[in-house]
C-alpha cells in the first residue's frame, strides 16, 4: 500500500482543510494516510486518528522569539523535528506532501536535508509566496519585486512572520540554497497567478502544476431562483458591490 504523510503549519484554518480533503480522497483511492501539524492555542475541531501534532507550546515560543531576534525564521525547533523525522521513518512514505512550513514549527533545512537524503517524493502546495521570498509570504501589500533577483532592504521585515530587523537577504539565500535541487519535487499552486510566479523565482527548476481550491458542489451550485422576477430585473446584469468598488478604484 502506497503511504502518504502532509504536514502543515497549523492544524485549523483553510491549509489544513485543504490537507485533510485530500488525504481523505487519498485514502479513498487505498492510500495510507497520515497528518501532521504544528502545535495551536487555536480552538481545533476533531483531528482524524491519523493526525500527529509537531512540537508544543514551548517549541513554537521559542523559535518564534529566536526567529524575532535573529531573523531565522525556520532554523530553530530541532527537537521537534527530530520527532517529525523519526515519525516520517517509521511510516516510510511514498510521498511527503508540503503545505504552509513557516510557522515557528519546523526546522526547514533539517527536514529538507532529510528529503534530500532519502530521496522520498514531494509534492509542495504554495498556498502563498512564502517559499521564494526573503521574507513575506505576499510580496503585493508593499509591492516589492526584488525576490525576482535577490530579497534585501525588506519594507516588510515587521510584518508576519515577524522579526526585529531586516535579514530577507540573508533568508533568500537560505531559502535558494534548502529548496534547491530536491530529487523529485513537483510544486502545485491553486492559481495560475501563482504557477506564473514561482516559474519566474529560484524555484523553477521544478515542474509547477495548477489545482484549484476545492468548493462543496452540495453547497455551492446554480439553484433556480424567482429574485429577478420579484424585483422586476429580469433583463439586468448585476455585479456585486465590492467589484464594483474595485473597477471605480481602478478607473481613477
Amino acid at each position: 500500500m502506497r503511504k502518504v504523510i502532509a504536514i502543515n503549519c497549523v492544524p485549523y484554518g483553510s491549509t489544513i482543510k485543504i490537507s485533510l480533503g485530500i488525504l481523505e480522497q487519498a485514502q479513498k483511492n487505498g492510500y495510507e494516510v497520515h497528518s501532521a501539524a504544528g502545535f495551536s492555542t487555536h480552538p481545533i475541531s476533531e483531528l482524524p486518528s491519523y493526525h500527529f501534532q509537531i512540537g508544543n507550546a514551548l517549541s513554537k515560543k521559542l523559535h518564534q522569539e529566536l526567529a524575532s531576534f535573529t531573523g531565522r525564521n525556520g532554523c530553530y525547533s530541532r527537537f521537534s523535528t527530530k520527532q517529525l523525522i523519526k515519525k516520517i521513518e517509521e511510516i516510510g512514505p511514498d510521498i511527503i506532501h508540503l503545505h504552509n512550513i513557516h510557522g515557528w514549527y519546523i526546522n526547514i533545512p533539517m527536514l529538507f536535508n532529510y528529503i534530500k537524503q532519502k530521496g522520498i517524493k514531494v509534492v509542495w502546495t504554495l498556498h502563498d509566496c512564502w517559499a521564494f521570498t526573503g521574507h513575506c509570504p505576499y510580496f503585493t501589500f508593499s509591492g516589492c519585486e526584488k525576490w525576482k533577483t535577490e530579497c534585501g532592504g525588506c519594507p516588510s521585515f515587521t510584518a508576519y512572520p515577524q522579526c526585529r530587523f531586516d535579514d530577507s537577504a540573508q533568508m533568500f539565500r537560505r531559502k535558494k540554497g534548502w529548496f534547491s535541487n530536491v530529487e523529485s519535487m513537483t510544486l502545485v499552486t491553486p492559481s495560475q497567478w501563482l504557477a506564473d510566479l514561482v516559474k519566474s523565482s529560484f524555484l523553477s527548476e521544478y515542474p509547477v502544476e495548477v489545482i484549484n481550491n476545492g468548493i462543496n458542489l452540495d453547497v455551492y451550485r446554480p439553484i433556480k431562483s424567482d429574485f429577478k422576477a420579484k424585483h422586476k430585473i429580469e433583463n439586468k446584469f448585476i455585479l456585486p458591490e465590492n467589484i464594483l468598488i474595485v473597477i471605480a478604484s481602478n478607473a481613477s
